[in-house]
């Protein structure tokens, strides 16, 4: 059964007709309440996706949510403790890394030791070795009005938040498949591989329209570093056979604080270090492409990068020319011409790959059950994507939430 609710009765019922959807609800706790609906979508704004979700696992139902989660790394964790404490299934609608593309991209980060990731396979013959660096821009221009909800701050606007996130989650998917590929098969404990930035730099700014200030970052650029650290002077000497007297006083960064040069081979080899150099805007256009750089090529994925059907693989020789390029395609999921003709076109690219999440999340439930309906459940039922963990969730929130925070949109 299919079901729609809205606050407004003329919306909901609009929404209901166009879509020949027989149920329809002015109300969500009426919507909550009624025992056909298994899994609800919330879509609201971005500043009210807590309050309905809460309702709705309170009610036992299972939840996809549109991103961002929430706005706040503590109410996506209040909501991600309920639906576990409700054996319920809840999921941020991150559509992107259901993608076909994505994940083909997947598997080019599970690299170690050289160019061969440890589940055995050699990433398709590409000889990228680890990812070292990422670059993205999503910019597009919106309308200068207050009561748009781009530029509303009520609303939870502002460009982080809209399309910022989707560059967060994207940096975040190396961070994570490098873990991935230590972690299993080289029997390191994940705490190495920390899949939170060491360092997050952001700025950003509004801007003022026919004397209306946009209290929104209209306009955001930030950094993201995994590894890495403060760098200093050296204060004394160095010996070989005594690295413990290796210091150095920091001259940048937060604070001033003795450096010592420590460290082992293994954690050396180890650790994942990465730069990712991100920027948003309201107020121009981009090409939505994508750059990931490594030791030895480069992966361009062509715009719009949240949702990809393209990518080309640039692979060089160590220090050396290019070696070979490759252009990676996947086709979008087809829309029957009935439905084109009754409905229209999509307004909003690609709008078919929701398909991906969709068609991902129906799998899982076939196979391991619906959690609050079944009575016989696999593992507690589907629970979690492994497309989209619950970790890699909350720390897409609380990078956001960090990034908007150093920019000054919560202030202090």
């Amino acid at each position: 059964m299919t079901a729609v609710a809205s606050t407004s009765f003329s919306r909901a019922e609009s929404f209901a007709h166009r879509f020949s959807i027989s149920t329809y609800y002015s109300s969500y706790e009426e919507f909550a309440s009624d025992p056909n609906v298994d899994i609800v979508y919330i879509a609201t704004t971005n500043n009210d996706h807590m309050s309905p979700t809460l309702m709705m696992l309170q009610h036992g139902k299972n939840v996809l949510v549109e991103k961002p989660t929430t706005l706040r790394y503590k109410d996506t964790k209040l909501m991600y403790d309920e639906a576990k404490k409700r054996g319920l299934f809840l999921m941020t609608n991150h559509w992107t890394r259901f993608f076909p593309l994505v994940q083909y991209l997947r598997r080019t980060f599970l690299v170690h030791d050289g160019n061969k990731s440890k589940q055995g396979r050699s990433n398709h013959e590409f000889h990228l070795g680890k990812v070292m660096a990422m670059h993205g821009d999503f910019s597009f221009p919106t309308p200068l009005s207050a009561s748009d909800r781009f530029l509303n701050r009520t609303l939870g606007g502002g460009v982080t938040l809209d399309v910022g996130c989707y560059l967060i989650e994207l940096a975040l998917l190396a961070a994570y498949d490098h873990r991935r590929s230590m972690t299993l098969h080289e029997n390191i404990d994940k705490g190495l591989i920390n899949l939170h930035p060491d360092g997050i730099d952001a700025t950003g700014h509004g801007i003022m329209h026919n004397g209306l200030e946009f209290p929104v970052d209209v306009e955001s650029s930030f950094s993201l570093r995994w590894g890495g650290g403060a760098y200093g002077v050296w204060d004394g000497e160095c010996s070989d056979n005594d690295s413990e007297k290796c210091e150095a006083v920091s001259v940048g960064g937060k604070g001033t604080k003795t450096l010592k040069h420590i460290g082992s081979v293994m954690e050396s080899q180890n650790k994942f270090t990465m730069v990712a150099s991100l920027q948003s805007s309201f107020r121009r256009p981009s090409t939505f492409e994508v750059d990931y750089v490594f030791e030895y090529g480069r992966i361009v994925i062509a715009g719009p990068g949240n949702c990809p059907n393209e990518m080309t693989i640039f692979e060089y020789e160590p220090y050396g020319p290019l070696k070979r390029e490759t252009k990676v395609s996947y086709s979008l999921p087809p829309i029957k011409n009935e439905l084109l003709k009754r409905f229209g076109t999509p307004n909003y690219p690609r709008a078919e790959g929701f398909a991906y999440v969709i068609d991902a999340i129906e799998e899982c439930m076939a196979q391991k059950g619906v959690p609050g309906r079944d009575d016989e459940l696999v593992d507690g039922g589907c629970l979690e994507m492994e497309e989209n963990t619950i970790e890699e969730q909350l720390i897409t929130v609380e990078v956001t939430e960090n990034v908007l925070l150093d920019m000054g949109y919560f202030g202090t």
